[in-house]
């Protein structure tokens, strides 16, 4: 049985120790409950302590002992260190001021202490529940007969087949039995929550710090494009990071938005890019007053953050919205070093990838509403999410949602806090015993960042193997073929692993073996810089909208005519895969600079995926507008 601790912060010990008796008592006689309770008392100097205990899951504030300063202290604290920790009121006021900051208010004369020991009880419960998760369970362990969609009916349909049976096998029977459909009212409907996914959603509102949050069963890509979608219309101004994922600009695409893009600090040296300086946002804003939202990525893959609160204010203080995208960052909430995140910052809508992180399935994706946005369209929202949600959503997905979040909530401190002490140790490991580098923030931004206060994610470890004369792409092979690891991603010299709660002791020790091995087999020489120019954004010619749907033609990306290319506007996005930043948007003008990183991609990086390149009689291609399109173009966007 699990433990949890509850907590009396308060300065008379006599009552204190009458207190966690009485409790403990009852809590002797509690034969059902799914947790095991335990209580103790502390001072208020030692709560930082007990709250190093990931096992420490309530904590009750004695008003009445504790001075007023101190108590809101204790409290602040609390939620500063440990969000997700619930926070009780213990008073002598019958009318308590700011009783709706805690999640209960018992009274201190309190004499009945089953009562006591059941409302304790009782949150933790509500805290640990996952609805929608439990109800997928009931039905599915009720076995009733399908008679609707989907056509494999609880995966009858394989294991009746002679053919396809080793599938059933290899994948499981609950992999198909909770596959179900719309059909099932009491699953609730993702359409229209109104019983217990929107129970799930409301208990991961609350872990995450949000006034609303939502689910989404097709990852963050489409997360990104509601949001955009309900804020934007045709010719909206959006300042936006050039760095952002390709998603953002497909929703611009779709909206007829008007991109104000910001340059991102690129370091050449390890091919990686950075956050945009916080100068650069600042200057755009000023110069687009009629802009309506700030979209930002913290954070980036790999994993540079923003001090993102003065940035935050300043777009509201001009009118912005601003959308931060967290994909990569749905762990922030949970650790006292990975705060404040971007909605305890204030933006306005935060998009997190939960299956990136966290226990969820790939695609199972968040999107959260934060306090401060004003006159929010709740109905006009659930429309534009609709707008993107199949009708008939993966409920393992859904599961694995609430699931997720139950986790983070009930044990996120712990288990972050093991995660970040196995990313120490493998940074501390490649220090003093390998001939690599691990790299620091300092390392990995531009100069033109050393006065913006960014921060760098410790879970993603980004290793320089170059300085050690080796070359990153077959580093990645090596360790892939020789050692059975696959790591995230790498450049021409670097290598970046994701420490997640799922790593485990035995993956650090056999990355840490592969690491000495292939730092044995080094040459010793620096490995030359021949990773691929990122190059500079150039001119907004022609709205996205306007670029993308047009009929357009195609021209050789090499060869002879491939300079002809050299000033046309491009119609699509060209993007290497991973991370997902666009070389090339459409609207944009192709420079010199521009088509030479694209072929250097094309043509030296076989290891990505290259979106947005066509092909002319069999050879590379880019789209672009034709001249009497671009012309057109160029005109509409000068009258928006």
């Amino acid at each position: 049985m699990n433990e949890c601790k509850i907590v009396l912060v308060t300065a008379e010990r006599e009552f204190g120790v009458r207190w966690v008796s009485q409790l403990a008592q009852v809590a002797e006689t509690d034969q059902d409950s799914p947790i095991r309770l335990s209580f103790l008392h502390v001072a208020p100097q030692q709560l930082e302590d007990l709250l190093k205990d990931g096992r420490t899951q309530i904590v009750a504030l004695d008003d009445s002992s504790l001075e007023g300063e101190v108590s809101s202290d204790c409290y602040n604290y609390l939620r500063g260190y440990r969000a997700e920790t619930d926070c009780v009121l213990l008073t002598a006021d019958r009318a308590p001021a700011d009783d709706g900051a805690y999640e209960s208010v018992i009274s201190r004369a309190e004499s009945n202490y089953g009562v006591v020991y059941r409302t304790l009880r009782r949150i933790l419960l509500e805290r640990t529940a996952t609805p929608f998760a439990d109800a997928l369970r009931e039905y599915v362990y009720a076995a009733r007969d399908s008679w609707h969609t989907p056509g494999h009916s609880s995966g009858d349909s394989l294991s009746c087949s002679p053919w396809v049976v080793d599938f059933h096998r290899f994948m499981g029977e609950h992999i198909f039995n909770t596959d179900l459909s719309v059909s099932v009212k009491m699953l609730d409907s993702l359409m229209d929550p109104s019983s217990v996914i929107h129970q799930a959603q409301q208990l991961t509102a609350k872990a995450f710090g949000a006034r609303y949050s939502y689910f989404v069963t097709n990852g963050t890509s489409t997360s990104n494009k509601i949001v955009l979608q309900h804020l934007l219309r045709r010719g909206d101004r959006v300042v936006v990071d050039r760095n952002c994922h390709k998603s953002v600009h497909h929703a611009m695409i779709m909206s007829g938005a008007v991109p104000v893009y910001l340059e991102s600090s690129v370091n050449q040296q390890y091919g990686i890019y950075g956050p945009v300086p916080r100068k650069t946002i600042f200057d755009a804003i000023d110069r687009t007053p009629s802009a309506r939202l700030l979209v930002l990525t913290s954070c980036t893959y790999d994993g540079l953050r923003y001090h993102l609160k003065p940035i935050i204010d300043y777009a509201h203080s001009r009118g912005l919205y601003v959308l931060i995208d967290e994909a990569w960052y749905a762990h922030g909430r949970f650790h006292p070093q990975l705060r404040p995140t971007a909605l305890e910052c204030g933006a306005d809508f935060v998009t997190q990838s939960t299956h990136k992180m966290l226990s969820a399935f790939s695609q199972a994706s968040m999107i959260h509403v934060g306090h401060g946005v004003k006159d929010f369209d709740v109905a006009g929202f659930r429309e534009d999410i609709n707008m993107h949600t199949s009708t008939s959503p993966q409920y393992g997905m859904i599961a694995s949602l609430d699931m997720a979040r139950k986790q983070m909530s009930i044990e996120g401190y712990e288990v972050m806090q093991r995660t970040l002490d196995f990313a120490q140790e493998i940074r501390q490991f490649v220090h003093e015993s390998t001939r690599f580098r691990s790299l620091a923030v300092e390392d990995i931004c531009s100069a033109e960042l050393g006065e913006d206060g960014i921060l760098l994610d410790p879970t993603k470890v980004t290793i320089d193997v170059g300085c050690a004369g080796l070359s990153a792409p077959h580093v990645q092979q090596k360790l892939f073929s020789d050692f059975g690891i696959q790591l995230e991603k790498n450049t021409h010299n670097t290598l970046s692993f994701l420490v997640t709660i799922g790593t485990t002791e035995s993956k650090v020790l056999r990355l840490k073996q592969a690491l000495r091995r292939l730092s044995e087999s080094a040459g010793g020489a620096v490995a030359p810089a021949d990773g691929q120019s990122l190059p500079n954004l150039s001119r907004i010619g022609v709205l996205p909208r306007t670029a993308y749907f047009a009929r357009g033609e195609k021209l050789p990306l090499n060869g002879d005519q491939a300079s002809a290319l050299v000033g046309r506007v491009a119609c699509d996005e060209v993007v290497p895969y991973p991370p997902g930043i666009p070389l090339l948007v459409p609207g944009q003008e192709i420079t010199a600079d521009i088509l030479a990183a694209i072929q250097s991609f094309v043509c030296e990086r076989d290891d990505l995926e290259m979106h947005g390149v066509r092909t002319l009689d069999g050879v590379p291609a880019l789209r672009v507008m034709t001249l009497s399109e671009q012309d057109a173009g160029i005109g509409e966007m000068q009258q928006l």
